[in-house]
């Protein structure tokens, strides 16, 4: 008895002061897609190991991920600001047609690694935060991503422009943007239905992270992969502001600092994965199983063109004409000017 209150004291005495004064807290956490990296890697010993030890048990996460509770992903948004879910991480662009700044961060074609992502989502993040608070009752905790989203498809294409007339699952409305400019026809389909979508012939190509489709054997239907980064998979770990307003300051200064250590874990995380999904899925070497034999459709200068013009054509006007003037003038101010860019 004495040893076991000898080892209890020391733990206590090793805890910083703000977790000794921290009142008891428990909670649920909704984490992102259940077989992939961020959740399995990052996500869940974050909540299930880190929260806790640090902590001495004082905060205590009942973490699920959205794909073990039955959701589909599109409405963890709206379930985190009507006050359903306490504390979420979900893909931005899954709500995109409703909330257009949820994409700004991650246009298609504007950005070409996840470093630059990791810059430009820092760039936003004061005006994005404001926003939240203001229009959505949501508090904003941090960022994460996947690694760059690449087209794959069932049939053999050798340009982007050979999408034309494809029916293409795309997640988010700047996604969707880019397949219509290309001629194709973009599907909205939950992550977890795109594999038997491809296998069915409901879909002929979809776009999703390297890695990501490798774990979720989409090339037991794609034969084909491109592996230009279209995109990069922006997503958020967002609390409910009232219930996030209720808890001790304590706990939130902790769950703050927690949480961006997190974002950059991640980002981290999946700046080594685009490569990694992309030799997965092709010729290998593979350090996730057996290399999938996939076609790498290598990337052309008309592809560049062709993105490019997306871009300037499509993408950015879309996007300024689902978000309106204040969020372009707030755009310009935060990531345009990281990049260099201005839309007019």
């Amino acid at each position: 008895m004495k040893l076991l209150a000898t080892t209890t004291l020391a733990t206590l005495l090793a805890l910083p002061a703000t977790a000794q004064e921290m009142p008891a807290t428990e909670f649920n956490v909704v984490g992102s897609i259940g077989s992939l990296s961020m959740y399995t890697d990052k996500e869940l010993p974050f909540w299930s190991e880190t929260v806790p030890a640090e902590t001495g048990g004082k905060i205590t996460a009942n973490v699920k991920p959205f794909t073990e509770l039955g959701f589909k992903g599109g409405e963890i948004f709206r379930l985190v600001s009507n006050g359903t879910l306490q504390i979420a991480t979900t893909v931005l662009a899954y709500n995109s047609g409703e909330v257009p700044r949820n994409e700004a961060t991650d246009l298609v074609g504007v950005l070409s690694s996840v470093e630059q992502l990791a810059e430009v989502a820092d760039a936003w993040r004061p005006s994005y935060s404001e926003f939240l608070e203001k229009e959505h009752n949501i508090k904003l905790l941090g960022f994460g991503t996947y690694q760059a989203q690449v087209i794959y498809c069932r049939d053999e294409f050798t340009s982007l422009a050979d999408l034309a007339g494809r029916k293409v699952r795309a997640s988010g409305a700047s996604q969707q943007a880019f397949v219509s400019h290309l001629g194709g026809s973009p599907l909205s389909i939950a992550f977890a239905e795109v594999q038997p979508s491809l296998a069915s012939g409901v879909v002929d190509c979809a776009i999703t992270g390297a890695l990501s489709g490798y774990k979720a054997k989409w090339h037991e239907s794609a034969k084909f992969i491109s592996p230009m980064p279209v995109n990069f998979g922006l997503a958020a770990q967002l609390a409910n502001l009232e219930w996030w307003n209720g808890l001790d300051a304590s706990v939130q200064d902790y769950l703050t600092t927690g949480l961006r250590g997190l974002e950059t874990s991640i980002f981290e995380l999946a700046a080594t994965e685009t490569e990694t999904g992309l030799a997965c899925n092709t010729t290998g070497p593979c350090s996730e199983g057996e290399p999938a034999g996939m076609t790498l459709v290598p990337m052309t200068e008309a592809d560049e063109a062709l993105r490019a013009e997306a871009v300037k054509v499509a993408i950015l006007p879309a996007f300024a004409e689902r978000c309106g003037a204040d969020c372009v003038s707030a755009w310009n101010a935060t990531i345009g000017e990281k990049l260099g860019v201005a839309i007019q």
